[in-house]
């Protein structure tokens, strides 16, 4: 029985054998789709993922001290950081140097020795920056430190400002103008969290700087210290050019084609030079063109003196009004009268002004220009217009008490001075900026009365000047000795520069995200 049954068992085997190995065929092609189709899938994931702002607002693709930066937060500080460094450039002149703006930086050389990319170097700026920032704001939260309402408000009007921008702009939403701005990824809301970073690590540091205390003695003894360059010094200079263009002068002219020619000629001219009004005379003999005492006119401080030998020469203890000397510079000699040296002891001042400005007739309006007789008629309509106007206010300015209260009450109606109140203070002889100190000059016409030793709070005067008008002007007070305000400055500065030189820094580290940037 069995053999008559075996044959047809081993045919109907063969037949489940094939049959099952073409189920397992079928099956083999069926994974290789699957995981075709799950890999496309997975880069086409990958694909929406990169460009998806949500998770470009989310991943991390910056830690430093355990706080992570978003690809929105570090484009931010990123192109702050280049707009800053290419602003440096072009202050300088240097913006050949910058790269291409129609070209990423990531394909831009910037080192040619090193290889390194524009986008790299200033990747590694910003992430320098990003640590100091971070390391502050950390302080500042470790410290209880929160920003005052004051603080929190400029916030707000930032954002405030961004909205209008937005909408007398054409754009729909705010968020729309600020990826217009900085970025696809950014949002209102990230950019209030990187204001409020920013200024929270920025008043911490403001708030350090201030808390540093100073004696008047210790102010002194600074100012006695670094005289040399914070010193004024009033002087006259009288240049004694070499010819460039000898080809172009006169036989009977004066040949001053070499360094040592220009050099004798300044030491005669020098040596006839006695008093001041010899020093005038000497150079309005020199002059090409129209002269002008106050062009030869010069108050500098010590600071911005860069001329060593010129440097050397004013800051001599023995100086004194009258000195004259010859210095040899690039382009020829120069005669040098000495007038004074200031110490700046004296107190800045404040006024309030109403200011009544001419009208401005430009001459190229009239056919003759200058010569033309309606522009000589149209200034002069502009200065009775103008008298007329001042003896109006002063009149009512007198009626009303000559009070500072008369003069704010004034100010709406008549007067042309665009600042708040019309209040200027801490005016000085020179103009001083740092970063946390503004002080201004004013004309000559109402510095010589502002500093009138003779000066009360309350004094009034109207005053006429060549560059603006009049002057309805009224003296608030004094503040402070600029000596010590200088003082003061520098050594807050100095001090809060040695704070933050010590505050140690996070390690800036990037995340496999940092392909999401794009720089």
């Amino acid at each position: 029985m069995s053999g008559m049954f075996e044959p047809k068992t081993d045919k109907a085997s063969r037949k489940i054998a094939q049959t099952q190995k073409e189920i397992k065929e079928k099956k083999k092609k069926r994974t290789r789709t699957v995981i075709i189709l799950v890999v496309l899938a997975l880069v086409a994931a990958i694909a929406i993922t990169i460009n998806s702002s949500f998770i470009r607002r989310t991943l991390p693709v910056v830690t430093i001290d355990g706080r992570g930066f978003n690809t929105a937060e570090f484009e931010y500080f990123f192109n702050a950081e280049y707009n800053d460094f290419a602003e440096d450039l072009q202050q300088q002149g240097l913006e050949v140097f910058l790269p291409d703006p129609a070209r990423p930086l990531s394909e831009q050389i910037y080192d040619n020795q090193t290889g390194m990319t524009w986008a790299q170097f200033i990747t590694e700026k910003t992430m320098a920056n990003l640590s100091e920032i971070t390391a502050m704001y950390n302080m500042a939260k470790a410290a209880g430190f929160v920003l005052t309402q004051e603080q929190t408000d400029e916030i707000d009007m930032e954002l405030e400002m961004i909205a209008f921008q937005a909408m007398i702009s054409g754009f729909p939403t705010s968020d729309s103008l600020l990826q217009r701005m900085f970025g696809n990824s950014m949002n209102e809301r990230i950019f209030r969290n990187i204001l409020e970073f920013l200024f929270t690590a920025r008043y911490y540091s403001e708030h350090i700087r201030e808390s540093f205390s100073y004696t008047q003695d210790s102010l002194a003894a600074y100012y006695a210290e670094n005289k040399d360059e914070l010193d004024v010094y009033n002087f006259r200079v009288l240049d004694i050019y070499i010819d460039m263009m000898v080809d172009f002068i006169d036989d009977d002219d004066e040949l001053i084609d070499t360094p040592e020619a220009a050099r004798e000629k300044a030491l005669q001219i020098a040596d006839g030079i006695i008093t001041e009004e010899d020093f005038l005379e000497a150079a309005r003999d020199q002059a090409w063109g129209d002269f002008s005492p106050d062009a030869t006119l010069l108050r500098m401080q010590g600071g911005w003196l860069d001329d060593e030998e010129i440097f050397a020469w004013l800051t001599d203890d023995s100086r004194s009004y009258g000195n004259v000397t010859v210095i040899d510079v690039d382009y020829g000699s120069m005669i040098i009268f000495f007038i004074s040296r200031d110490d700046n002891s004296y107190r800045t001042k404040g006024f309030r002004q109403i200011l009544i400005s001419r009208e401005q007739i430009d001459p190229m309006d009239f056919p003759d220009g200058t010569a033309d007789p309606e522009y000589l008629d149209a200034l002069e309509d502009a200065e009775e217009l103008i008298d007329e106007r001042a003896e109006l206010v002063y009149a009512l300015f007198e009626a009303m008490g000559r009070s500072e209260q008369a003069l704010l009450d004034l100010m709406e109606e008549h007067s042309d001075d665009p600042s708040e109140g019309g209040l200027y203070t801490d005016i000085t002889k020179l103009p001083y900026q740092s970063a946390y100190i503004q002080t201004m000059r004013v004309v000559k016409e109402i510095e010589e009365w502002l500093f009138d030793e003779n000066r009360q709070p309350g004094d009034s005067e109207l005053i006429l000047t060549e560059a603006f008008g009049y002057h309805l002007v009224y003296f608030t007070g004094e503040g402070g000795t600029f000596s010590d305000m200088m003082a003061e400055d520098r050594m807050r500065t100095r001090d809060h520069n040695a704070w933050a030189a010590a505050i140690p820094l996070g390690t800036a580290s990037k995340t496999a995200a940092f392909i999401l940037v794009n720089v």
